[in-house]
């Protein structure tokens, strides 16, 4: 595929990321019911667009079964933490499903010349046409957009300092690291962050280049937006570190095997160096709101 502005190809994978990311911003809780978005129009750089266009059909075809694994992955589960952000208590069932029997996605080239190569945007609903059972608010339209990091030597006058993920949302801290590119800044603008090598049916906010000592979702970074604290959340196999300190893994083994999301978080200081796999390292800077 075509090289980005950050000089990394994008990926079939880097668009199944974002599918499951935008799922899980998008769900619509109900009742007893989390609808999660169904139909989905995914538009790239023209140039992307050409080289997906050929193999778009395997694309969609991979797309549908991660999507399906993410939607069984979220009732096993996984989900729990999207339920307690729903407002669900810890003993209520909540089922996450989707309205139609089928995955609807689409590519389409950004006509309007918005994007830049690399940058991926994402239009979702929860159902082709409404449903009655579902009330009238149930037809929702979604969207989440990735933006392509940039380098230092192609920053243009007046961005982001060299080597920082450009953003128009507010900033609430820093994670810097370094990879076979060099040096990186990435921009926590989220109250969620997720960290890990990411991969099919695991949407990461931050996706590292590393050995696969780190996870595919190997840590969540979430802010409080009511106190401005951070706290970290261990989903890993090999561990995480917040300077030099283990912190507790979250995951437990269900009797049948399963992983189970214990929600169990950590206090983050403002300033923190986060080990992962004791592999990679990141330093963590929180933004001291104004």
């Amino acid at each position: 595929m075509s090289e980005s502005s950050s000089g990394r190809q994008l990926t079939g994978d880097d668009i199944i990321s974002e599918l499951i990311r935008n799922v899980e911003s998008g769900v619509f809780k109900v009742r007893y019911t989390a609808l999660v978005p169904c139909v989905f129009n995914v538009y790239l750089h023209a140039s992307d667009y050409d080289q997906l266009h050929p193999i778009e059909d395997f694309v969609r075809g991979e797309a549908k079964e991660a999507l399906n694994d993410h939607l069984a992955k979220l009732n096993k589960g996984s989900g729990l933490a999207i339920a307690r952000w729903l407002g669900i208590g810890a003993g209520q069932q909540l089922e996450f499903k989707k309205l139609e029997p089928d995955w609807t996605l689409e590519f389409h080239p950004d006509a309007e010349e918005r994007l830049r190569p690399g940058d991926i945007e994402v239009y979702s609903e929860l159902g082709a046409a409404q449903r009655a059972e579902f009330g009238s608010g149930a037809m929702t339209t979604f969207i989440t957009r990735k933006p392509v990091e940039q380098p230092a030597a192609e920053q243009p006058a007046g961005s982001a300092a060299p080597g920082t993920s450009r953003t128009d949302r507010q900033v609430h801290g820093y994670l810097r690291y370094q990879d076979s590119g060099g040096e990186k800044t990435f921009p926590i603008t989220r109250d969620q962050t997720v960290i890990g090598r990411g991969g099919k049916a695991f949407w990461v906010d931050l996706k590292l280049e590393g050995p696969p000592d780190i996870s595919r979702e190997h840590c969540r970074i979430r802010r409080d937006p009511a106190t401005g604290n951070f706290f970290i959340k261990d989903l890993s196999q090999y561990g995480t570190t917040v300077d030099g300190v283990e912190v507790p893994s979250s995951l437990e083994r269900s009797p049948q095997g399963e992983k189970v999301d214990r929600n169990v978080e950590s206090p983050l200081p403002p300033r923190a160096r986060l080990g992962l796999a004791g592999v990679f390292d990141l330093d963590f800077e929180a933004v001291q709101a104004k």
